[in-house]
């Protein structure tokens, strides 16, 4: 029962009631009782017809609440289809992960939101740093599990099966394991017909043309006259639906190019000096204020989850964890990306001994009339100091470098542009600065 230990417990049930801790506590001699009628669903193609239908939730996320597009759709299916679901993509997985490319970092192991935003973080330093001409069109496919063509899942994973029929009325369910695997896999399917041979920018012989996160794709092109693979790609993804039946996908575009309009059928894109990429906020100048505003508010926001149990308990430890695993991640977040500077680890200091101030009951007032060093707060309040930032820096670095599976990732923290002399001046802050001075002070 591996699957039935990979269900998460606080999963609701489906229409039959049963919940994950009932098939994680099953004793093993039943074990086969489930065995056999799912071997005969995958052989026979059949599964139970209350299988076939779903209930369709819809989860608030954020925005408007009049705004059907503020809601998030979830099928809760039965727990035993979902444990069936999850045989499936472990005997496929393997195989769809070796057909997509690097390009691809979502629902795949071993790879992370960290790995894009910092090939897109570096693309930008570098091009601030040389002066070199970048665009970057972000695309955030809306409703992309509804939006799949099932003609097209079927045309992408037809190596793996034989003739089948399948009746399927429109999308991918959201709530089981498969659909994230059907997802990528068409996409996929449209990428690889799509001609990238003079798009993208050079790393290392190598042409980066695009990233890509699930449904989250990043275009990047040296020149404006290659932005219109924005509108080949979209034609390619709704090619089977008319401007009236596609939800209108949010296309932004950043560059450091001189300006120019953009229209994509019809629409001017609109273009922006920042972006918040897979949760971090990037701009042109790949400064860092703006993203650590966001850290605060993220920050603040985290705590207001946990103040509740936190003014009602008097116990030390479980304060201090729950500020560790709730505030801290929320503050930190992608700061293995950063390129820090002395000021920016002040202000991330400052944060966290607000939000440590307010969670031992204390304001800065009472903090200095009562003579109180936040040295002592800490040792008070036992909390994790943010500068732990630093060392999560330090152990991305050395995951980076062990890398050899030649992800964009390794290959754009090694690049130095051929051809390209940099401009005279100081430098800005850059990655590596942290390691180039820390290796000096050693030697």
């Amino acid at each position: 029962m591996k699957n039935a230990n990979g269900l998460f417990s606080i999963s609701a049930p489906g229409p039959d009631r049963i919940r994950p801790e009932h098939l994680k506590n099953i004793p093993t001699t039943l074990e086969n009782t489930l065995a056999r009628p799912f071997t005969r669903y995958l052989s026979e193609c059949k599964v139970p017809s209350q299988w076939k239908t779903s209930r369709t939730v819809l989860l608030y996320k954020k925005g408007d609440p009049q705004d059907i597009g503020s809601y998030r759709p979830i099928c809760p299916l039965s727990v035993v289809h979902k444990l069936l679901l999850r045989v499936i993509p472990n005997r496929t997985e393997r195989t769809l992960d070796e057909g997509q490319p690097c390009e691809q970092a979502g629902f795949r192991k071993e790879f992370s939101t960290i790995d894009h935003i910092h090939t897109v973080t570096s693309l930008i330093e570098v091009s601030r740093e040389y002066k070199m001409p970048l665009c970057l069109t972000f695309i955030d496919l809306k409703k992309s599990f509804d939006a799949v063509e099932i003609e097209a899942v079927l045309e992408a994973i037809s190596p793996f099966y034989d003739e089948i029929t399948i009746d399927v009325r429109g999308g991918v369910r959201q709530g089981d394991a498969v659909s994230p695997k059907l997802l990528t896999a068409t996409l996929e399917g449209v990428m690889r017909r799509l001609e990238w041979d003079k798009m993208g920018v050079r790393v290392d012989g190598r042409l980066l043309h695009h990233l890509r996160f699930a449904d989250d794709i990043v275009l990047i092109t040296p020149h404006l006259s290659r932005r219109a693979y924005a509108g080949r790609l979209r034609r390619r993804v709704w090619k089977d639906r008319s401007p009236t039946e596609s939800n209108e996908d949010d296309v932004h575009e950043e560059r450091r190019v001189p300006d120019a309009p953009f229209l994509l059928n019809g629409t001017t894109i609109s273009e922006c000096s920042s972006y918040v990429c897979l949760g971090r906020e990037v701009n042109k100048m790949n400064h860092l204020a703006p993203e650590l505003g966001r850290r605060k508010r993220a920050a603040w926001g985290a705590y207001k989850s946990i103040e509740d149990v936190v003014k009602r308990t008097k116990n030390t430890r479980l304060c201090a964890h729950l500020f560790n695993t709730t505030v801290l991640p929320a503050l930190t977040y992608a700061s293995e990306t950063w390129a820090i500077r002395k000021q920016d680890e002040n202000a991330v200091s400052v944060i966290e001994r607000s939000v440590e101030s307010v969670m031992l009951g204390q304001t800065r007032l009472t903090q200095v009339r009562a003579g109180i060093r936040s040295s002592t707060l800490r040792q008070e309040s036992k909390i994790r100091d943010a500068v732990f930032a630093k060392l999560s820096k330090i152990r991305w670095a050395g995951h980076v470098m062990r890398l050899n599976d030649h992800r964009w990732t390794r290959v754009v923290s090694d690049r130095t542009p051929l051809n390209v002399k940099r401009t005279t001046g100081i430098p800005p802050t850059s990655w590596s600065d942290l390691f180039t001075k820390s290796f000096r002070e050693l030697q």
